[in-house]
């Protein structure tokens, strides 16, 4: 069984070794038992259901949320050669006959199906007239109601151990915190499931965050400067600023598209296989471009405002360097997203759920203003540990940056929202520290009160990252209608027992450009990279599929590095296998040549 293990993951999928835990997964659903796989984006997740597929009798049948979804694994997978096909409510009735007819003559190796459709008495019935193999159900933790992509569909197909008892289940997702694991597992019925989790840690993915000023146009233009002529995804906070964004772009010489769900389905559709053909490097998004965008070669992803979770931002940010190779991302925020972010819970009746996502929002700005190392606190978040990255985060770049002694503007914030009784929000208490003439100021008499005017050396930005930084330390709460309270720390502050200080850079308003290290970067020849990402474009064309199916960008890098003349020595070549090489090698080894 090894053997044939290993020819199958070079011969079709081009791979000489497993990534961590693959192999692992591989095992267990080759010995027909439940699985349970948590593992970051481009971790190799679909590789794990796929290759056994190859090796056993029968059908897979794969539990996918999104059409887009399945559109693309099914495409990836027929560029292939093998034998995949989706039911979807997209399709024709003489499409969908056609499909199950297929199955039913055991032509196909895989059937996707939405978790709509699967909880349908018609597919049951379909389901068990098919010789299957075992269940995958992919985005796993829809199933959770503590999960940030809760779906109600998801819920019924614990029912799949009681249909097909004998079937294993394998279920995938990567993202997951030991709450929402047990979860999984007690939804699915899962039976003695091997649990496999990885490493949160995403080494080739820089992380950076700041405060946006204004609309943040200026901070993305500057991080876009270093990121030319590559492909990205930014993710905005509504339909209008994912239009406004784009135009902006546009204007400015970048290509990019809008993603919305005001968008009529079939713009959509367009706008998103023109940007996964690598017909425009940026696709400007609201979460409505959701989960499992398999496009390999996005090598950055920008927030311009903060996300609903940490959930969210690890999942979304993940989209980035599938691949392997180096990328980069940004998270652009300030504190009235926060208050945004909790609008949208006032309508929600279950109290103990609307505590749990407001608790999430909380989490995922105090992970914003920190100044520990994001990729520990992400490790954290997901119940994992992680020593800090050193240079793979703004937060550790900058840990030996000069700090500054804040414990004198500290003790005046904090001795207004004490003297205001603790019932006002941050933009109040600043404009009574800076002698704001507002008339519910005056109204209050603030300006009677002893620390009205005492903080005009300081402007407004700087106050509020003050504020950030109080927060951060846990010396303010934020109550009902986001009205600052005082905590213990804050009255020993106040008395001069406990000093406070900052990171210089957090106090400057100008945006500073950083170079970003590469992550196990290594030589290749540059023009020839570009070469065969020309003849990639022309195979990808002639197929109508994206161009990172035929090869990613990695495999090209690898290709321009070892330069392999014949079909021999392009085979040892990471990331070519047999089916590859029939289709493109080839091609391929013709432009080396030359």
């Amino acid at each position: 069984m090894k053997d044939i293990k290993y020819k199958v993951l070079k011969d079709i999928f081009g791979h000489n070794d497993f990534r961590t835990l693959q192999e692992e997964g591989v095992d267990t659903v080759l010995d027909n038992r439940d699985l349970l796989m948590i593992l970051p984006t481009g971790g190799g997740k679909s590789l794990v259901y796929q290759l056994p597929t190859m090796i056993k009798e029968g059908i897979s049948i794969v539990i996918s949320p999104l059409i887009a979804l399945m559109q693309d694994q099914v495409s990836a997978l027929k560029a292939q050669k093998i034998s995949a096909d989706m039911i979807s409510s997209a399709q024709s009735r003489e499409d969908v006959n056609e499909i199950i007819s297929k199955a039913r003559n055991g032509e196909l190796k895989f059937l996707y199906l939405s978790p709509e459709r699967l909880n349908t008495e018609s597919t049951l019935n379909l389901l068990r007239t098919l010789n299957i193999n075992f269940f995958v159900i992919d985005e796993a933790h829809c199933i959770s109601q503590w999960g940030h992509e809760f779906r109600d569909d998801y819920r019924a197909l614990g029912n799949l151990k009681a249909n097909f008892p004998n079937i294993a289940v394998c279920a995938f997702t990567a993202t997951s915190t030991n709450h929402v694991t047990d979860d999984i597992v007690r939804e699915l019925r899962l039976q003695n499931p091997t649990v496999l989790k990885g490493k949160i840690f995403r080494k080739n993915i820089f992380i950076s965050a700041q405060r946006r000023l204004t609309n943040g146009h200026a901070q993305l233009q500057d991080f876009l400067n270093r990121h030319k002529n590559e492909s990205g995804i930014i993710y905005v906070s509504s339909r209008k600023k994912a239009e406004e964004v784009s135009s902006f772009l546009n204007m400015k010489g970048y290509s990019s598209l809008p993603y919305h769900a005001g968008l009529p389905q079939h713009v959509r559709e367009q706008n998103f296989k023109i940007f996964v053909n690598d017909k425009v490097n940026i696709m400007v998004a609201t979460i409505a471009f959701g989960m499992g965008i398999d496009k390999s070669d996005i090598r950055f992803v920008v927030h311009m405002s903060l996300p609903k979770s940490q959930e969210n931002f690890y999942q979304e940010i993940g989209r980035a360097g599938r691949d392997g190779e180096d990328s980069e991302t940004l998270l652009l925020f300030n504190a009235a997203d926060m208050i945004l972010q909790k609008r949208f819970l006032i309508d929600i009746e279950n109290e103990e759920y609307k505590a749990h996502l407001d608790a999430k929002i909380d989490s995922i700005y105090k992970f914003s203003t920190s100044e520990i190392c994001f990729h520990k606190q992400l490790a954290e978040y997901f119940d994992d540990t992680l020593d800090a990255c050193n240079d793979r985060c703004d937060n550790c770049l900058q840990s030996d940056a000069s700090r500054q002694d804040i414990t004198k503007e500290a003790q005046m914030i904090l001795s207004t929202i004490y003297k205001t009784n603790q019932s006002f929000g941050k933009n109040y208490l600043i404009d009574v520290l800076r002698g704001s003439k507002e008339q519910k100021l005056l109204a209050n008499e603030a300006d009677k009160l002893s620390v009205y005017n005492i903080g005009t050396h300081l402007s407004k930005k700087e106050w509020f990252v003050i504020l950030e930084r109080l927060l951060e330390l846990k010396t303010l709460n934020i109550g009902e209608f986001s009205v600052l309270k005082l905590t213990d720390d804050a009255i020993n502050i106040l008395k001069g027992k406990i000093k406070v200080n900052i990171k210089s850079s957090r106090l400057q308003v100008s945006v500073k450009e950083k170079r970003v290290k590469q992550a196990d970067a290594f030589e290749y020849d540059e023009d020839l990279f570009e070469k065969l990402r020309t003849k990639r474009s022309e195979l990808a064309s002639a197929l109508d599929v994206p161009a990172y199916i035929v090869f990613s960008d990695k495999v090209l890098k690898n290709l321009s590095s070892e330069k392999p003349f014949d079909k021999a020595s392009m085979l040892e070549v990471n990331g070519v296998g047999e089916k590859k090489f029939e289709q493109f090698g080839e091609a391929f080894l013709e432009v080396i040549n030359e």
